[in-house]
């Protein structure tokens, strides 16, 4: 399915170059610097492969856009910019809205797993709801999409337990009308490798 015969939204993802000893760190405890580097490249490939698949307008956001991996893709790229992670996806929120997009989606790469329904279902539900989340079982959210430019980022506490919660917070405090999605969980400790690939992840492919 195209992207515009749903909504024309812009796909941001966020995405970290695959640097040994800088990504996916906490995989580190069962596997290497470069084999966490590279399972990062395969959940990161998995996930903009997918958003090219179903959406027209695919951005990725990256911490370096001169990084080798990036250019396999064919796909802009916006530098992420300063700032914690809510002010780098405020910024990319804004370059989109003032690009002209009608709506925009922010993914991270560490949900490889997650199925074409849930993108979708997202999307669709931008409909009649200004915001949108995926939330995970670490209290964060794998995608959050919006159909104005909204400030939700304030006072939250990233890589924390309580990302969902503040930004809840932030989206009640605007009277803004939200939507949550089934819980999901994020790729971050090495059990998680295996319970992604059973959920449907099909990690040989890459």
């Amino acid at each position: 399915m195209s992207g515009d015969r749903v909504m024309a939204i812009r796909i941001i993802i966020m995405c970290k170059a695959p640097v040994a000893g800088a990504v996916k760190t906490r995989l580190m405890s069962s596997y290497s610097a470069t084999e966490a580097a590279g399972l990062h490249m395969a959940m990161a490939t998995t996930v903009i492969e997918r958003a090219k698949r179903l959406f027209d307008d695919v951005v990725i956001a990256a911490d370096n856009c001169e990084h080798p991996f990036f250019a396999a893709f064919d796909l802009p790229l916006s530098p992420q910019g300063e700032g914690d992670l809510g002010e780098r996806m405020q910024n990319q929120m804004q370059h989109a809205f003032a690009d002209g997009a009608n709506a925009v989606l922010l993914l991270g790469t560490d949900s490889p797993h997650m199925d074409d329904e849930r993108l979708l279902e997202a999307v669709w539900s931008l409909q009649t709801n200004d915001v949108v989340l995926g939330p995970v079982e670490d209290g964060g959210y794998d995608l959050l999409a919006m159909r104005n430019l909204f400030s939700l980022f304030d006072h939250v506490v990233w890589s924390s337990g309580q990302v969902l919660e503040q930004t809840l917070d932030n989206i009640h405090q605007q009277e803004l009308t939200e939507k949550q999605l089934d819980i999901s969980f994020d790729v971050d400790f090495p059990e998680d490798i295996e319970r992604a690939i059973q959920t449907g992840w099909d990690l040989k492919t890459i």
